[in-house]
């Protein structure tokens, strides 16, 4: 096996695998409608990390003779053995939040209140993300509807952490904004 890939290797390589013989559009297209909403990829990065893993022989490209000349990918024996390698690996691995809304919020103070509103900077942060992140419970919750994603799948399960995480994120910014309304009253 080859040492180590950097996670968008294993993305790449994890799409593949369920959708043989993709172009880097439709992966993009595919990233987009699954793992986007919890794993950022920019549509750069894939293309780039498409061309290293068909240099390590882990991808092979076939591209078409005429017409649009579209590049599609699939796994060789070697990709799949190192996909297979990294997913049976155990890892230690926790959750990283990259959340610009509490990131805002961790460097609020009363220098950068805004004179000409009420001056409720931290409220108003919090009706955004109470609102932004209600819009995207409610697309998961168009997802689940749908019926596409089986009962009991590993995809339904990520599904649900992630309407999990909404509604507690919701409830976080909710008690922000009741303190931020209510400064007296602690929050817990």
């Amino acid at each position: 096996m080859s040492t180590a890939l950097p996670m968008s290797a294993y993305v790449v390589l994890g799409l593949l695998d369920r959708h043989p013989g993709a172009t880097p559009y439709q992966l993009d297209q595919h990233i987009r409608g699954s793992i986007g909403y919890f794993w950022s990829f920019p549509r750069s990065q894939l293309y780039e990390e498409a061309g290293r893993l068909v240099r390590r022989g882990l991808v092979v490209e076939h591209q078409e003779r005429g017409g649009r000349r579209r590049r599609t990918l699939s796994l060789t024996d070697e990709g799949r053995r190192e996909l297979r390698q990294w997913l049976t690996t155990p890892t230690q691995a926790v959750t990283e939040i990259h959340d610009e809304g509490l990131l805002r919020l961790y460097f609020q103070s009363a220098d950068y209140a805004d004179a000409e509103s009420d001056g409720d900077a931290v409220g108003r942060l919090a009706a955004e993300q109470i609102q932004a992140h209600g819009a995207r419970l409610a697309e998961y919750e168009r997802l689940v509807a749908s019926g596409r994603l089986g009962t009991g799948s590993p995809q339904r399960a990520t599904l649900e952490v992630g309407l999990r995480f909404e509604q507690m994120i919701i409830g976080f910014w909710r008690e922000i904004a009741d303190a931020s309304t209510h400064p007296s009253e602690p929050t817990r």
